[in-house]
């Protein structure tokens, strides 16, 4: 059965050079059961951290983590009921795939029995019920990885925390081992907190995202939300491609503003949360798919043009020099009169 799980106000300090460094700062979150949440950010943000205080490998040095309402914090890594997945497989090179998904199962004194069962029955749900007695030097990364995630499966956690767990993987099986965890994950209905640096895992594996910087939570979302409404330059810059540019607010109506932007006034959606007035600078975040041609926008010249596949990915000057990037299907090379954003903030 899925559990709750609830982070309170949870920090981690470390000690390095005789100096206090804060890699977690209160870092407060609420999973639900079933649910999966995605620590995403820059390298060095302490969402790595964050999983490791979760699953008892690191102790916080303030805070609260509890499951179903209670108190886990001080409970050993082998009291938790939380699956690991690692970003490095860690099998046994001398088993075979039967006796690496088994081994947890031994550990516990499970029976023989059941532990046929259970294996197979695991080895069945990532799609390698021929692989048994191969050994993992045999396997491919993704055959790897299924076998690692099978052996946390097997042992029916409570929560499953995975660690970057496709980033020794090629892009193309990456997309497809997402598209599989996340159908796993979804088939047994676990809890699961989920890290990673990759903007397109996150939006495509998560119920929501928590998007991270510096130990701090900057948002936490679903991924069309984290997407199309970020509450902060960090999170429309780090999500995505994002323009911006700088602007005055002119006036404020409800949540719409008018931006003057090199003389010209546009209408704006203001962050949620946040108090404008006039005359305050602002920054206005226009996604590359929403800025178009058009007559009554911003003069821009195209600069180049880039072939991206399903689009084709323009260099815009504008005329205070700053470049913007539009992907739009109007041919390369050809002068832009006018550009215009579906723009915020």
């Amino acid at each position: 059965m899925a559990v709750r799980l609830d982070l309170q106000e949870v920090s981690k300090v470390f000690q390095k050079d005789r100096e206090s460094v804060r890699a977690v700062d209160a870092v407060s979150l609420s999973v639900d059961p079933g649910e999966m949440v995605t620590f995403l950010g820059p390298s060095g943000c302490g969402k790595t951290t964050t999983l490791r205080m979760v699953a008892g490998f690191e102790s916080p040095s303030e805070g609260l983590i509890s499951l179903d309402g209670k108190d886990v914090t001080p409970l050993p890594v082998n009291r938790r009921d939380m699956g690991f997945v690692f970003q490095n497989y860690a099998l046994f090179p001398h088993m075979s795939v039967f006796e690496n998904v088994a081994y947890g199962l031994r550990v516990k004194g499970t029976a023989e029995g059941d532990i046929r069962r259970k294996v197979r029955e695991g080895l069945d749900l990532v799609g390698l019920q021929k692989a048994e007695r191969r050994f993992p030097n045999q396997l491919s990364g993704g055959e790897q990885q299924r076998v690692a995630l099978a052996r946390v499966l097997v042992l029916e956690p409570q929560v499953l925390l995975m660690d970057e767990p496709l980033s020794n993987l090629d892009a193309k099986l990456r997309i497809h081992m997402r598209t599989e965890i996340r159908r796993i994950q979804k088939h047994l209905g676990v809890t699961c907190l989920y890290v990673t640096h990759d903007q397109s895992e996150a939006l495509t594996l998560s119920d929501r995202i928590m998007v991270m910087n510096r130990g701090r939570v900057e948002q936490i979302g679903t991924p069309f939300e984290i997407y199309s409404d970020p509450r902060s330059l960090f999170v429309a810059d780090f999500i995505g491609q994002a323009n911006v540019i700088p602007g005055k607010v002119h006036s404020v109506e409800g949540d719409r503003l008018a931006v003057c932007l090199f003389d010209r006034l546009f209408p704006v959606r203001a962050v949620k949360g946040e108090t404008f007035r006039p005359e305050m600078a602002v920054a206005v975040v226009v996604r590359p798919e929403n800025l178009l041609p058009s007559d009554e926008g911003l003069p821009g010249t195209v600069r180049t043009a880039t072939f991206l596949g399903g689009r084709v990915e323009y260099e815009v000057l504008l005329p205070s020099g700053q470049t913007v990037l539009s992907s739009d299907p109007y041919l390369p090379g050809q002068a832009m009169r006018t550009m215009s954003g579906g723009s915020r903030r």
